[in-house]
């Protein structure tokens, strides 16, 4: 395996279509576009699924370990495939980015987000790349981020998830760089 996809949530269907599971909606987009499925693999502790690009394999991962527990089920992964840090990217809900924005980020805090800070902690370094989905906040944010979306935000989020779906393409084939300028300019587009 070359490259670790990993999109954070919580398993379970009263959370599938909740902000907090905006990594998870990134993996199955990509389960969708590269025709691959997801199996459980309980000795890492999730879902994982593999798909080729160019001569690159890359396993996606949705940890079962709910979100602040999520490093767990990373480490388990990067380690017994030895992906290199800079080969991991963390794709998970961001309340402080407006709804339907979209911002990749490499070696940053988890800026309070659990399941980030499990990751950090886990493996000891926050070296990796991050593709935040913003899904902005309403009221307290803990019952916030685990409500069921309405409609129109479900809408948004839906073409977000496309969008960061893409930019996992775009990383792993043209560089973080090139990924970072065409995708961080994105918001005002997709909310269109």
């Amino acid at each position: 395996m070359d490259w670790l996809v990993v999109g954070l949530g919580n398993p379970g269907k009263e959370y599938a279509f909740t902000p907090h599971n905006a990594g998870f909606m990134v993996c199955d987009s990509l389960s969708f576009i590269f025709d691959f499925k997801f199996s459980l693999k309980s000795r890492f502790k999730g879902f994982l699924g593999e798909f080729s690009l160019a001569d690159n394999r890359v396993g996606v991962l949705k940890p079962i370990t709910y979100m602040n527990l999520s490093g767990v089920s990373v480490k388990e992964v990067f380690l017994f495939y030895k992906i290199p840090l800079d080969r991991l990217i963390v794709i998970h809900d961001d309340v402080d980015l407006p709804m339907g924005r979209l911002k990749i980020k490499k070696n940053s805090s988890s800026g309070g987000h659990k399941g980030v800070e499990s990751i950090i902690e886990a493996l000891k370094s926050k070296d990796f790349i991050r593709i935040k989905i913003g899904v902005g906040k309403k009221g307290d944010v803990r019952d916030y981020v685990l409500k069921p979306l309405g409609e129109e935000e479900l809408d948004i989020i839906s073409r977000t998830v496309r969008a960061a779906a893409d930019s996992v393409g775009c990383i792993i084939l043209e560089g973080l760089n090139k990924a970072m300028s065409e995708y961080n300019s994105l918001g005002r587009e997709v909310v269109k």
